[in-house]
């Protein structure tokens, strides 16, 4: 019986593996071919978006750029005409003044004293004249009469002349001693703010010693420092923008006022000038300003990068991408030498279309070219 079991097991062992070999037969499904030929090739040149840009119109200003100080244009020192005691001083830094404003004054004691003595020397002086006056008068009269020599005559007409000078080198005195009283008073030359003051109440001050600097800042001037190879551009009475730092975006109006004829000694920079109105006096000497000169400018130009611009057989040319192929089109360039590198186009291109940038590229006309991935 043992027997019989183990050879009826052996018998089901044989079933179950032929029935698995049979189900693994039966799951079994063709496999599909895969194609592996590859999409068709396109015979062209393809673009990224980088290589290409769209024609635009525009402002275009062809420009010098120029920048440096701001200073006023009318600015005076007022100094001392005199030696003295400072006084009183009526006024601080960054007030306002008007022409004729009483600024300081300074002590006119001893300015006084000398101006009463030398009236008393004018005075005796003109005493001594009269009387040289009368002598002389007499002496020519004895003279013609006979009773004088001539010797006598020569001698009243010297004394005469001699009292005459006088009179006027006291004169001279008397008149510089009122101007060195007048001048202890210390008015403002000009309209404008006061920049520095140098003096205070007490101190003595000599003569031409600084007091007052006072600044007009209706108009600004610019001293730039351009370099030579750009002066023959530019002429005066060109205009000028110019942007100040802390004042953003916003652009002054300014015009060259004059060039100077020499460069700066150890450079090779020639000094513009550049005048600047500011009637609302928000510029301030000190400030820094940068900007350009407008050489020319044109207004609605189509207007593309420098590069997209290229030499052949003599003309200036632009490759148009349109309906995937490039079009070779003979430009004219209107205007060049902007600050952000573009050019006007005065015809062959319209705005709006899609030219080649990127320079280097080997392009034909008539190629057939499109923008990678579309």
């Amino acid at each position: 019986m043992k027997r019989v079991a183990k050879i009826g097991l052996a018998l089901l062992a044989l079933a179950v593996v032929a029935s698995g070999g049979l189900y693994l037969a039966k799951g079994r499904q063709p496999v599909k071919a895969v194609s592996t030929a590859e999409p068709a090739r396109f015979e062209g040149i393809e673009f990224s978006p980088a290589d290409l840009t769209e024609a635009r119109i525009a402002d275009l200003r062809q420009v010098v750029r120029m920048s440096g100080s701001l200073q006023p244009l009318n600015q005076s020192q007022v100094r001392a005409e005199v030696a003295a005691v400072v006084q009183d001083v009526t006024v601080r830094r960054g007030e306002s003044v008007k022409k004729g404003q009483l600024l300081a004054r300074l002590d006119t004691a001893d300015l006084g004293a000398r101006l009463r003595e030398k009236q008393s020397n004018l005075e005796s002086a003109r005493s001594a004249l009269t009387l040289a006056q009368t002598n002389r008068e007499k002496a020519v009269t004895l003279t013609q009469r006979g009773v004088k020599s001539q010797t006598a005559l020569d001698e009243a007409e010297n004394s005469w002349r001699n009292a005459r000078a006088n009179v006027a080198a006291l004169e001279q005195q008397v008149t510089m001693a009122r101007k060195a009283l007048n001048d202890a008073a210390i008015y403002a030359p000009l309209d404008g703010l006061v920049a520095e003051r140098f003096v205070n109440p007490g101190e003595r001050v000599a003569v031409d010693a600084k007091l007052f600097v006072i600044a007009d800042l209706d108009v600004m001037e610019v001293e730039a420092l351009v370099p030579a190879r750009d002066v023959p551009q530019l002429k005066t009475g060109q205009k000028v923008l110019l942007h100040v730092e802390g004042f953003g975006d916003r652009a002054f109006d300014g015009h060259i006022e004059r060039i100077n004829p020499t460069a700066q000694s150890g450079s090779r920079s020639i000094p513009v000038y550049i005048l600047l109105k500011n009637p609302d006096l928000v510029l301030r000497g000190g400030m820094f300003g940068s900007g350009e000169a407008i050489l020319a400018e044109q207004r609605n130009a189509i207007a593309i990068p420098v590069e997209a611009v290229r030499r052949e057989k003599d003309a200036d040319v632009v490759y148009v991408l349109k309906d995937n192929r490039l079009e070779r089109r003979a430009v004219q360039v209107a205007l060049s030498g902007t600050p952000d590198g573009r050019v006007a186009i005065a015809g062959g291109i319209s705005a709006g279309e899609t030219v080649v940038a990127t320079p280097g590229l080997r392009l034909g006309d008539g190629l057939p070219a499109r923008i990678a991935g579309r």
